[in-house]
């Protein structure tokens, strides 16, 4: 048997390295989202303490979240793409498995900062990387692959959360991360970031990036899919509790629209060769199944269901805007930008979980308080990518 043919390529171990280092991203972040209880009632709380509790481990998640894209997107930039990548996995992976080990709620948080730093950067950078190594015309397909890696882990997640204890899991999460540091499946560095010399990566900084109106216009155009992933996930379990759905069960249908959506969403951007179109075309289809999940109100165990896994394919179109955003900048700024981007959207999760109750007092009903920030939100974001200019098929050899 010739095993020659079966030896992958060293761009083929990067885009598996970047796979799986997504996959261990996924699983630990919504590890505080699905064990929203257990943590806190060993550490001695009782059910009227939860909220307090579980907002302080999110304020203190998403802290570590807007610092570590800073500090990582930047250092992406200047240092290389797969140097930080392996620094930003080790930094989660070693902060979630002495999570699962720890008795102290105070550790816990603390642990939870350091989670937050290593999770904000590890996507940007891989899809900066496998975008620059791989060929325009296979750059969708590497994208689907690495967002197809995220959705299993979300997907195993689920499934695992209803037979396994939290430390458990907490402890399986990090031991992954730590894996592929130890195995250290590929050393491919970016050609094109390797081109880039010294003076030109010096250049990356923040403030000449935060001058740049395509960053904010991005950044809107983010929010939707993580106001929906709130909302629906979340909050929507808590507000239909008479249909006794936990948290798992709808991050399941959930992670298997988005599964399907990566692929669909994919192939129908490089059959038109726009992603702003199908950005676009997800964001209307979105704000129409808001509207009707107010007004039909899912009150069967199916419908509900069914709902989060029509939301979960059209929120996957956060992957082609990423991909967007890849394209719109040079090798100089091209990390800290993607990070950036991303790790603002996934830390606006904890944001609109504290606005909707806000915005609640006003109307004394959730869903009608969700639809009104999901009306300004979404106009925001169709009027935000409107203004992006399509770069689909770029080459990326160019810098700011």
């Amino acid at each position: 048997m010739n095993l020659e043919k079966w030896r992958l390529k060293p761009q083929q171990l990067t885009l598996l390295t970047a796979g799986l280092a997504y996959f261990a991203n996924v699983f630990c972040v919504n590890l505080t989202y699905v064990f929203n209880k257990e943590p806190f009632i060993e550490f001695g709380f009782n059910e009227q303490q939860l909220t307090i509790a579980n907002s302080s481990i999110l304020i203190a998640q998403h802290i570590g979240i807007f610092l570590g894209m800073l500090i990582f997107g930047s250092m992406a930039d200047k240092k290389g793409r797969m140097a930080i990548l392996f620094i930003s996995v080790f930094t989660y992976s070693i902060g979630t498995l002495l999570s699962g080990i720890v008795h102290s709620y105070h550790l816990f948080v603390f642990l939870r900062f350091v989670v937050g730093l290593g999770l904000a950067s590890e996507l940007g950078i891989g899809l900066v990387l496998v975008c620059e190594i791989f060929p325009k015309e296979k750059r969708t397909s590497t994208v689907i692959f690495i967002a197809t890696c995220g959705f299993i882990g979300m997907f195993l997640l689920s499934i695992l959360a209803k037979s396994y204890h939290w430390r458990t899991l907490y402890a399986c999460g990090g031991i992954l991360g730590i894996a592929i540091m130890l195995f250290r499946f590929s050393n491919f560095e970016s050609d094109i970031f390797l081109k880039t010399n010294d003076s030109v990566r010096k250049k990356t900084r923040i403030f000449s990036l935060l001058k740049d109106r395509k960053i904010y216009y991005l950044i809107l155009a983010i929010l939707p899919t993580y106001l929906i992933t709130a909302s629906s996930i979340f909050i929507g379990v808590n507000y239909f509790k008479g249909l006794k759905i936990t948290a798992g069960q709808s991050l399941m249908f959930f992670s298997l629209g988005a599964g399907i959506g990566f692929i669909l969403l994919g192939v129908l951007a490089r059959k038109i060769k726009s992603r702003k179109k199908v950005i676009i075309f997800c964001m209307a289809s979105l704000i129409l199944l808001a509207f009707s999940y107010v007004v039909a109100k899912p009150i069967i165990h199916h419908i509900f269901l069914i709902t989060n896994f029509l939301f979960g394919i059209f929120v996957s179109y956060q992957f082609e805007l990423l991909t967007l955003t890849v394209e719109q900048f040079g090798t100089n700024q091209r990390a800290l930008a993607t990070t950036l981007v991303f790790g603002v959207g996934r830390a606006s999760v904890f944001l609109f979980s504290l606005l909707i109750p806000v915005i609640n007092i006003l109307f004394n009903d959730f869903l009608y308080s969700i639809l009104l920030l999901d009306c300004i939100v979404f106009f925001l974001g169709i009027w935000s990518i409107s203004k992006i200019k399509e770069e689909y098929g770029r080459d990326l050899n160019f810098t700011e």
